[in-house]
């Protein structure tokens, strides 16, 4: 809020997950609502496979993701710690019966909480979607100790922490997701997703505009 307050930076800089505002669309007449929606249209960049679903630990994460996710057409949700019911009512039905992919992003807690969150996610959807994950069908984007091993810059976030749940309470290092900041995320989701895509979506993006004007210079002639 101070931030903001003093113009430091943009009040949209910073999301609030918890609370938004519903607006339906109109508009006067059917017509218009049909050619106002033209320029939302996307079309596939997948080939026809699933967009892969990408599950995040923290609800912040997802929140400075999500238009990267959108941008690739891809699902996107996150579990707040260990879950159960939003895992198996809203998640698993989107990975039930499919050879969709998972992309997880979860902080770097070799031995902590952020690792037994994550288990328990994957253990949850495998038991309730009937699928066995393996390690091209369910991928950590970051942060992994292998990341953080190559950078750094990613070891020198690290912090001291205490899992207070066991009696005495267990010590460990972590690199949070927060800590590594808005840019260097989408990096390493774009990173990925670039890498499964059936073609590169700059390409895909070119031949959806063009079927978009075409749309809407069809839609304006036959109103006349």
């Amino acid at each position: 809020m101070r931030l903001r307050e003093f113009r430091l930076v943009p009040w949209w800089w910073i999301e609030d997950e918890s609370r938004d505002v519903r607006a339906p669309r109109y508009a006067a007449s059917v017509y218009e609502y049909v050619l106002d929606t033209v320029p939302l249209a996307r079309i596939d960049c997948w080939g026809g496979e699933l967009p892969p679903l990408i599950i995040c630990e923290a609800r912040a994460t997802r929140g400075v993701i999500e238009r990267i996710t959108d941008e690739y057409l891809c699902p996107i949700t996150a579990t707040g710690g260990q879950c159960a019911g939003h895992i198996v009512n809203e998640i698993v039905p989107l990975l039930a019966g499919n050879n969709r992919k998972v992309l997880y992003i979860g902080d770097c807690e070799e031995r902590g909480p952020g690792d037994q969150i994550e288990t328990n996610t994957r253990r949850y959807i495998e038991e309730h979607a009937g699928r066995t994950f393996t390690s091209d069908t369910w991928i950590k984007v970051a942060l992994t100790p292998e990341q953080v091993a190559r950078s750094p810059r990613l070891r020198r976030l690290a912090i001291d922490k205490v899992d207070r749940r066991y009696k005495p309470p267990r010590p460990y290092r972590a690199i949070e997701c927060e800590a590594v900041g808005q840019a260097v995320l989408e990096r390493m989701l774009r990173k990925v997703l670039d890498d499964l895509l059936f073609e590169p979506l700059e390409r895909v993006r070119v031949r959806e505009e063009r079927q978009r004007k075409r749309l809407a210079a069809l839609l304006r002639k036959n109103q006349k």
